[in-house]
């Protein structure tokens, strides 16, 4: 129950963290005065490890679980699992092409604005590619290890990425951009 509750804790802290940091970097641009020009790519790396520590503790409370749930062999569902998991990464290679490094990892935070919104790639077919394909690897990675808790924890990651994206990152970006489009008119 403490690995499950440190894994449900690190989805929030690692939402909490990117989302906060940005809009420290956006109202003060302090990353940028301290790295240079270049901070956007100290800060996507930045993300990836928080997303690591995030994905072993998320680890952890699955591999402890492992086995409480079965609705098929474990071949096949290992099978499933490496299949969703290979789904999910690809779609968020997909969605890191379309974007580019500054428009995944917050660089319209950084000042780096897109001239319009991205609307090829996984973008032609659902919003939010890069939660979804994220939220896909762990409901891979729990029917891999037929565990519950991860089941539990891929629905915790996916509403707090919608709470985030409606409450916080949307309103944000609709703020950059308007002043955006209020600049060059």
């Amino acid at each position: 129950m403490q690995e499950f509750a440190i894994a449900a804790l690190s989805i929030v802290l690692h939402v909490v963290n990117y989302n906060a940091t940005a809009q420290v970097e956006h109202a003060t641009r302090v990353f940028t005065k301290i790295l240079g020009k270049n901070a956007v790519y100290y800060y996507a790396v930045y993300l990836v490890v928080s997303a690591l520590v995030r994905d072993h503790f998320i680890q952890q409370a699955v591999i402890l679980d492992q086995g409480s749930f079965s609705i098929a062999s474990k071949p096949i569902m290992q099978a499933a699992g490496w299949t969703l998991g290979a789904v999910g990464i690809i779609m968020n290679l997909w969605t890191l092409k379309a974007l580019g490094i500054k428009g995944m990892y917050n660089g319209d935070s950084f000042g780096f604005l897109m001239d319009a919104p991205v609307t090829d790639g996984p973008y032609k077919y659902m919003q939010e590619p890069q939660y979804n394909g994220t939220t896909i690897v762990l409901i891979g990675t729990a029917i891999y290890y037929q565990s519950f808790t991860g089941l539990v924890l891929a629905g915790i990651m996916y509403a707090v990425f919608m709470i985030s994206v409606v409450f916080v990152e949307r309103p944000h970006m609709l703020k950059l951009y308007s002043k955006n489009t209020n600049k060059n008119k």
